[in-house]
C-alpha cells in the first residue's frame, strides 16, 4: 500500500545566538552618575580614585591586581557599623560594579554574578548593572535568569528603550525551555517596537511559534522568511514553508508552492520529492510516480523512494517495474515483506512458479509468516499441487492472526477434498464453522461432502 505519511522535514533548526559582552567602564569620573531615582549620586573622592586607579589596571588587562585593589579598598568598610554613613564609598554600587567587571573578564562567572548582583541589590535601577549580569548569565548556561536580567535592562535604560534587550530576553528564555514565556516577551517586542524587528530576529519568532505548537501563528512569519531570506537560509525556511502547507492541510497552496520552487530550481531533486509528497496527499499516484521519476534523474533514489515506487507501480498495475523495484531492494536486504510484495507482483503477472519460488526464500527468513503461508497455499493450489497446499493452509491456520485462520481451514478443506482425502477435508471444514465469515461456506462444503460419499 502507499504511504500516506505527511511530508516529514529532515532539516532542524539551529540557532546560535551569541551574547557579545556588555562591559561598561564607567569613564569621567569627576561626572556625577545619576542614580535609579534620577538625583545626583555624589561618589566620594576615595571611591573615585580607587575605580580609576582599577580601570587603569584593567586597560593594561591587569584584572588580578584590579581585584586585589578593590578588594583592599572594601576591606575599610568591613569595621563599619549599620547604618554609620559610608563617608569613603568603598559600599559604592560602582565598586561592586567593577569588580563584577573585572571578574568577568577572567571568565570567574561566579564571582562576577556575586558581585552584579550585590551592584543592584545597592541600587536596583543601574541599568549597566542588569545587562553585564544577563551576560554572566547567559554565559553560565542560566538562561532563565539571563532572561530576567536583559528584561531588567530593558525596563531601566534610559532615555531610549533598546529592543534588542527584549529580543534577547526572549531568546534566552526560549533557551531556557519556557517558549510561552519567550512568546510574551516577543508580543511585548512586536507591540513596542514593531518597525525595530530585524530579520533574523523572526527567525527566533518562528521557532517559538512553532515551539508553542502554533503552526498557523508561525506560517505568515515563515512565508516572510522563505521570501526575504538569501542563500542557504533561505532554501531552508521555504522548505519549512512547504512542510507546514502539507502539515495543516493546506493542499492547494503546497502544489501551488511547490510547483513554483521547481520553476525557480528545476535541477533540486528536494522540490520533485515534494511535489511527489503532494500528489500522494491526494492519491494521485501517477503524479506521484512521475515526480520521483525525475527525481532519481537529479539523484539517486533512496531505499524508501525505491520502495515508494514500487508500490506506486503496482497501484497503477505496472507490476513488472514494481518487481523489478523491490528486486533491486531486495539486493541490499532481503525481507519477508519483500518477499510478500515481489510474489504479489509475480501473480499479476501470471508467473505462479516464481511467485512460488520468492515465497520459499522469504520463508527461510521467517518460517510462521502468515501472509506468506496462505500465499504459499494458494499458489500450490493453482498449480493444482493440492496435498501441499492443504498442509500449507493447515500450517497458516495454526499461526499468525485468528481472523485469516477461518480462511485457511475453509481453503485446507477445499485442497484436501480435491486431493481425495476426505477426512482431513471433513476435519478442516468442521473448523472453518467455527468462524462467522466462513461458516456458511463451510456448512455448505459439508453438506456435499456427506451428499457424496
Amino acid at each position: 500500500m502507499i504511504s500516506n505519511r505527511k511530508y516529514m522535514i529532515l532539516f532542524v533548526l539551529k540557532y546560535l545566538f551569541r551574547l557579545h559582552a556588555v562591559i561598561l567602564i564607567i569613564g569621567g569620573l569627576l561626572v556625577p552618575v545619576i542614580s535609579h531615582g534620577g538625583e545626583p549620586d555624589d561618589i566620594p573622592m576615595p571611591a573615585r580614585l580607587v575605580i580609576y586607579k582599577a580601570q587603569q589596571l584593567m586597560e593594561k588587562n591587569e584584572f588580578a591586581k584590579a581585584i586585589g585593589t578593590l578588594e583592599k579598598f572594601q576591606e575599610k568598610c568591613k569595621n563599619l557599623k549599620p547604618g554609620k554613613h559610608d563617608s569613603k564609598g568603598c559600599r559604592h554600587y560602582l565598586v561592586e560594579f567593577n569588580l563584577g567587571n573585572c571578574c568577568l573578564m577572567i571568565k570567574d562567572f561566579s564571582a562576577a554574578k556575586a558581585h552584579y548582583l550585590s551592584t543592584l541589590s545597592i541600587n536596583p535601577g543601574f541599568h549597566s548593572g542588569w545587562m553585564n549580569l544577563a551576560k554572566c548569565c547567559y554565559d553560565m548556561n542560566e538562561y532563565a535568569k539571563a532572561g530576567h536580567a536583559f528584561l531588567k535592562g530593558y525596563e531601566t535604560a534610559e532615555p531610549e528603550k533598546n529592543p534588542e534587550m527584549l529580543y534577547y530576553g526572549a531568546v534566552c528564555f526560549m533557551s531556557a525551555g519556557d517558549n510561552q514565556k519567550a512568546l510574551g516577551v516577543f508580543k511585548r517586542l512586536l507591540k513596542l517596537h514593531p518597525a525595530n524587528v530585524k530579520l533574523d530576529w523572526k527567525e527566533a519568532l518562528a521557532q517559538i511559534y512553532l515551539a508553542c505548537d502554533q503552526p498557523r501563528n508561525a506560517l505568515p512569519v515563515i512565508e516572510e522568511l522563505s521570501e526575504k531570506t538569501e542563500g542557504k537560509k533561505r532554501k531552508q525556511w521555504q522548505e519549512i514553508r512547504l512542510h507546514l502547507y502539507l502539515s495543516l492541510d493546506m493542499n492547494k497552496k503546497a502544489f501551488e508552492y511547490v510547483n513554483r520552487l521547481i520553476q525557480e530550481y528545476p535541477l533540486d531533486p528536494k522540490w520533485w520529492k515534494g511535489l511527489a509528497h503532494v500528489y500522494l496527499r491526494d492519491n494521485r499516484y501517477k503524479g506521484a510516480l512521475a515526480a520521483l521519476t525525475v527525481k532519481s534523474f537529479l539523484e539517486p533514489l533512496t531505499t524508501r523512494e525505491k520502495r515508494i515506487v514500487a508500490d506506486l507501480n503496482m497501484a497503477i498495475d505496472v507490476p513488472i517495474q514494481a518487481v523489478r523495484f523491490y528486486e533491486k531492494i531486495a539486493k541490499d536486504k532481503f525481507e519477508p515483506d519483500l518477499a510478500y510484495r515481489i510474489a504479489q507482483g509475480y501473480i499479476r503477472l501470471h508467473r505462479p512458479e516464481d511467485a512460488l519460488e520468492c515465497v520459499e526464500k522469504g520463508l527461510l527468513k521467517e518460517k510462521n509468516d502468515q501472509r506468506l503461508i496462505l500465499i504459499k497455499g494458494s499458489l500450490l493450489y493453482e498449480l493444482e499441487k493440492y496435498r501441499e497446499a492443504a498442509a500449507a493452509f493447515e500450517a497458516a491456520a495454526s499461526c499468525g492472526e485468528r481472523k485469516k485462520q477461518g480462511r485457511a481451514w475453509l481453503m485446507a478443506g477445499y485442497a484436501a477434498w480435491n486431493a481425495g482425502d476426505v477426512k482431513k477435508s471433513r476435519l478442516a471444514f468442521k473448523k472453518a464453522v467455527k468462524y462467522p465469515k466462513q461458516k456458511k461456506a463451510a456448512q455448505k462444503a459439508l453438506s456435499q461432502l456427506d451428499l457424496n460419499n
